[in-house]
């Protein structure tokens, strides 16, 4: 029997297989009213990989066709959690010559569906299938991703990945993820806003500089961007589309950070930075003393209260060390607290009910949540956390708990304190980290530079280890961050079967997933390469100077024997990677994996200049003349230029951003190339940093 992913809860084998079949003729005789569905509607979206497979109700007859019997209702089955399997379970039952699915609501029947479709077994032009009885339902209620529809644009960058998606691409995603059993999508909307804001239009991003470079003339080319969703609005399709599958809409934006252009053009209206600071991420943070700042973040909720969401999710910035020091911040604010955290904390709490109050006016059923108190100490005391669950409103969701850090017992504590109801995601953000990297690829610890030596430690094994805790203790719902796609399926795949409910060693779930999806003859190739692709950041360089809390380790003399194995076995997984390629492109289904293949080979095609570039680094470091140290800079100078060279022909969003009045890019090159041209050009120096990306800045504590 095909290998299923989410592993269901009971999988009853049958010895034999069905009829062969080329489309199904429905039966819905028995399906009832239930919501008013669209039972063949359904049908057919869950068949959206299989365009091939006729869907009839007609009950004429025809021996190509499997009949699919729809029923409603599952009594007379037992479960162990039957809340659960009534709202979201199923029974599939394929027999010879009849399939049924029994399901009590369309979560139900959705997830029957996509399970029904992993049975397929090719024969001829036709399908067949392995007889069974599959009784099924998820241990967590919520099983939600979160994706960047817009992330720190026009603030660090203005788009990569599937921040440049256009609708179908979204729907592309959303089935997949469909078909793993997520339900709910939180769309991260960070930076200049992807919608229309009418009474602040400068706010959104449309019309935004920058330089893409023209492959034609080989030449940089000065455009304005326009967000997908602005250049044809598409979201509010995606969301109809999605709620026919049960899967809920989430916007998930900063609670005063990020809030579309506003802060970035109206630099008057920031928080103020202590005097004599040496702060710089003043960009993103409005002053909440002035009247008209909470205006705008007010009419902001409210714009995306009537887009469609199901729900926002609030997060607080993780900024720690400063608050607002104008006169009116310092005594509302600061004079009432002991530390600068506090002080954001009581100002947000503040915030929080103000626009909760505008949302609710607007949206009286939209849910609300928050991701908050990230900041150290992680450990927080008892009368601490009991400040904290009355502070915000008694309905309002928790998008952040602890996980990393610190012990599993102090996520026990905030599930006592808050409510096991409340919890509806934890710290599991391998995938944001990753996402900093540039385009580069860092999945596992074995992936990176002296990974155990990092006091970073969000790697995908943590993402499960939380999501299994989650599961056990009955929270709410789990979390997977998705801020990038290509080359990261292997995420998705962890948030899915873990939030369905596993206890499954992760080295075996490795391995089971890929063999699930990408069959069995594939599967080695790419976990070899996922596991042994090795990536040295550029920031990692020791003449780098800007601090990079996601890699902070430097390449030294004790790396050359990693880097070269890394260099000899560097072909041996490009020729791996060229022919899953090969073979995901000739594959009728698997084809839709194959930007993420491309990705992968780009990164590697990276990674073996970038171990140039660090030997090159490390002889710099170790020379003792300066005759030498020149050498190995226009050494190095001529790495930085080749990996450039490859990023800028193959993505969009390459070079730095300065709207804010901070340099930014997420790309470490142009930082690079300043320090590297300071050193050899003295007469002409630089001194304005390029920073890495924005998103950094507040983890510096790490």
């Amino acid at each position: 029997m095909n290998k299923l992913l989410p592993v269901p809860k009971i999988t009853e084998e049958t010895e034999g297989c069905s009829k062969s079949f080329s489309g199904f003729k429905l039966d819905l005789s028995s399906a009832g009213v239930g919501e008013g569905l669209q039972y063949r509607e359904i049908v057919e979206m869950k068949l959206w990989d299989y365009p091939g497979l006729k869907v009839s109700e007609q009950q004429i007859g025809c021996p190509e066709l499997m009949e699919l019997r729809l029923i409603y209702g599952l009594q007379g089955e037992e479960t162990d959690c039957p809340k659960l399997f009534a709202e979201q379970g199923y029974v599939l039952t394929v027999q010879k010559e009849l399939v049924t699915i029994k399901f009590e609501n369309r979560q139900g029947l959705v997830y029957a569906l996509a399970t029904l479709k992993q049975l397929f077994v090719k024969s001829g032009e036709h399908y067949v299938m392995q007889l069974c009885k599959i009784t099924d339902w998820p241990t967590v209620e919520i099983r939600s991703v979160s994706n960047t529809f817009s992330w720190y644009a026009g603030y660090g960058r203005l788009g990569f990945d599937m921040q440049l998606w256009g609708y179908d691409e979204w729907v592309e995603y959303l089935n997949i993820c469909s078909d793993m059993k997520i339900n709910q999508f939180n769309m991260c909307m960070y930076g200049y806003w992807p919608f229309e804001l009418p009474s602040h239009p400068e706010a959104v991003m449309k019309n935004y500089p920058v330089k893409v470079w023209n492959e034609e003339s080989e030449s940089w080319v000065a455009v304005h961007y326009i967000h997908p969703n602005l250049a044809e609005e598409f979201l509010s399709r995606l969301l109809e589309y999605g709620h026919k599958l049960s899967m809920k809409f989430f916007a998930y934006v900063g609670l005063n950070s990020y809030n579309g252009g506003y802060p970035s053009i109206y630099k008057s209206k920031r928080m103020k930075l202590p005097e004599n600071s040496k702060f710089i991420n003043d960009f993103d943070t409005l002053c909440l003393s002035q009247p008209d700042t909470i205006e705008y973040l007010k009419d902001s909720m409210r714009a995306i209260a009537r887009l469609g969401y199901d729900g926002i999710d609030f997060e607080e910035s993780e900024e720690a060390w400063w608050f607002c020091d104008c006169d009116r911040c310092r005594e509302k604010y600061l004079s009432a607290a002991s530390s600068p955290a506090e002080a954001k904390h009581i100002a947000n709490y503040e915030l929080l009910k103000v626009l909760y109050a505008a949302i609710r006016e607007e949206n009286p059923r939209c849910i609300i949540g928050i991701r908050a108190w990230r900041e150290p100490p992680l450990e927080k005391d008892p009368e601490y956390l009991k400040r904290m669950v009355s502070s915000i409103p008694e309905d309002v969701g928790l998008f952040w708990a602890p996980g990393l850090y610190c012990s599993e017992g102090e996520f026990e504590k905030w599930a006592k304190a808050f409510g096991r109801d409340r919890i509806w995601a934890r710290d599991t953000e391998s995938n944001a980290v990753s996402s900093c990297l540039g385009r580069l690829i860092r999945i596992f610890r074995s992936n990176g530079l002296r990974c155990d030596e990092e006091s970073n430690h969000q790697y995908l094994e943590e993402d499960i280890r939380q999501h299994i805790g989650s599961a056990s203790l009955g929270a709410k719902g789990i979390n997977g961050y998705m801020f990038e796609w290509y080359g990261f399926f292997l995420h998705l795949f962890a948030h899915a079967h873990y939030g369905w409910g596993s206890c499954m060693e992760p080295e075996d779930f490795y391995r089971y997933s890929i063999e699930t999806v990408f069959g069995s003859r594939l599967a080695e190739d790419i976990l070899y390469v996922l596991k042994n692709m090795f990536t040295i950041h550029e920031s990692q360089m020791s003449i780098f100077p800007t601090e990079f809390p996601f890699a902070r380790n430097k390449v030294e003399a004790r790396d050359i024997p990693a880097i070269q194995k890394a260099i000899e076995r560097h072909e041996a997984i490009m020729s791996k990677l060229y022919s899953v390629k090969k073979a995901i492109d000739g594959h009728e289904r698997l084809k839709v994996y194959s930007l993420h293949f491309k990705k992968l080979i780009v990164a590697n095609m990276r990674n073996r200049v970038i171990y140039d570039l660090a030997l090159a680094s490390i002889n710099y470091d170790n020379a003792k003349t300066e005759e030498d140290k020149r050498r190995y800079l226009l050494e190095m100078s001529r790495h930085n230029e080749r990996n450039f060279d490859i990023v800028k022909r193959n993505y969009f969003d390459v070079n730095p951003v300065a709207e804010t009045g901070t340099k930014s890019c997420m790309i470490p090159y142009h930082e690079l190339k300043r320090v590297i041209d300071n050193e050899l050009y003295p007469d002409k120096r630089d001194e304005q940093p390029i920073y890495l990306g924005v998103e950094a800045l507040g983890w510096l504590w790490l």
